[in-house]
């Protein structure tokens, strides 16, 4: 009796000793991975790939799981969600897609019992939080809205010639012309003579383009006439 219960004892220790002295190592390396490309070649440190390649480079991570037990499980939760790694070899995982990783690796051997180890790892950083959405700007006033007295501003909004440089130059003799009128600067002038320089400064324009010269004295004569109704 003293027999079995010495060597059940040893048996039950050398289990024990087995168990408490078994390990699973796990290794993480982190690496980036082409996407999107065609027909890759390697030639030295260069990766050539085909024309029609879309190409974009994104983080990933290897997982490699080293232990002499039999059989191994490895589940992954990414953010909370349950994932299924990509498996390249017997012991080794691949891992894609940003957020925050915990890995469960467990073996398991009859002869040696269940062994465990948990890994936490993130991938591209902590996730960016969506930018929020870019205030609408206020619609420009329509010409048509800004009250005035003779139609002034609809007129020159739609008859205006496509000719920046002479709408430039006008916007700025008529600008100035109205602070005249005021003695804006030290210059006070009369109407009769604002209104003549104004013909001057149009009449003596300047044009790439024949049709535009004559958009313009059109543009011209219906401003005056705007101008002239309740002179």
């Amino acid at each position: 009796m003293r027999n079995k219960t010495t060597a059940f004892f040893v048996t039950a220790c050398l289990l024990l000793s087995a168990i408490a002295s078994a390990q699973v190592e796990t290794t993480v390396t982190r690496k980036k991975a082409l996407l999107g490309v065609t027909n890759p070649q390697v030639q030295g440190n260069r990766i050539l790939v085909g024309d029609d390649s879309n190409v974009s480079v994104t983080d990933v991570v290897l997982l490699e799981v080293r232990s002499d037990y039999k059989f191994q499980r490895v589940k992954a939760r990414v953010s909370g969600n349950r994932v299924e790694p990509e498996k390249l070899a017997d012991n080794v995982y691949l891992f894609a897609g940003a957020g925050s990783y915990v890995v469960e690796v467990t073996v398991f051997d009859p002869d040696k019992g269940i062994d465990d180890a948990e890994i936490k790892f993130d991938i591209g950083g902590k996730p960016t939080p969506p930018k929020p959405p870019e205030p609408t700007p206020d619609p420009e006033p329509q010409p048509e809205v800004v009250p005035n007295d003779y139609g002034v501003g609809l007129l020159t909004f739609t008859e205006t010639p496509d000719d920046t440089a002479n709408a430039t130059k006008f916007a700025a003799a008529y600008r100035a012309a109205a602070g005249q009128l005021f003695g804006t600067g030290g210059t006070l002038r009369s109407i009769d003579k604002i209104l003549s320089d104004l013909q001057a400064t149009v009449a003596g324009r300047q044009c790439a383009d024949l049709a535009k010269c004559e958009q313009w004295g059109k543009w011209k004569t219906k401003l005056d006439a705007a101008m002239k109704v309740k002179s």
